[in-house]
């Protein structure tokens, strides 16, 4: 059953750029990240300009503990985070990350306004020191409060537009524990 939906996620996560397992010590840095108000959040992504990707929306059901991890859930290769820089800028917060997809580096840079507590927007763009098969491009998003999170729903969970259900905390545990074995950055 994990594989399957793993399957269906994947392609979402490459033409989305959603990649639900960041390392470690992005944990370790992220008191400075904005924090949305727990529960049920509606996200929506897509390219900006003349960008081909279609727009897509999640939920994401977060907490406080979840938050560090759902908050940038859909900025590609958020993975094995090493440098995570939070500055208060006019609009709101400018965040730089550098990351790690397997020898990949990732850098990102994310700019969020908003209250976090009903509704906020942003962009993102994404560059890589090797090349990928899809890169997004300048990407919009902005999320919206929907209400408490849905019975059955934990802390993690993102439903993806085709229907599958991920929990963005567990497969960075997964990948925590998987990323330990042989990976060195």
């Amino acid at each position: 059953m994990y594989r399957a939906v793993r399957r269906i996620y994947r392609p979402w996560v490459a033409g989305l750029g959603v990649l639900a397992a960041f390392a470690g010590p992005l944990f370790a840095q992220t008191s400075s990240l904005p924090v949305r108000k727990p529960g049920l959040w509606e996200v929506t992504v897509r390219g900006a300009g003349d960008s081909m990707m279609r727009q897509q929306k999640v939920q994401q059901c977060t907490s406080d503990e979840a938050e560090s991890v759902m908050l940038l859930s859909v900025v590609p290769g958020q993975e094995h985070c090493h440098d995570v820089a939070v500055k208060k800028s006019v609009k709101g917060h400018a965040i730089r990350t550098g990351c790690f997809v397997h020898d990949n580096r990732v850098e990102a840079v994310v700019e969020l306004s908003g209250d976090l507590q009903t509704a906020y927007q942003g962009v993102f763009e994404v560059k890589y020191s090797k090349p990928v098969r899809f890169n997004p491009g300048r990407t919009e998003f902005e999320g919206r409060w929907l209400g408490a999170c849905k019975a059955g729903q934990r802390a993690g969970d993102m439903l993806l537009p085709n229907g599958a259900t991920v929990n963005v905390v567990d497969d960075r545990k997964r990948a925590e524990t998987h990323g330990h074995e042989g990976h060195k950055h």
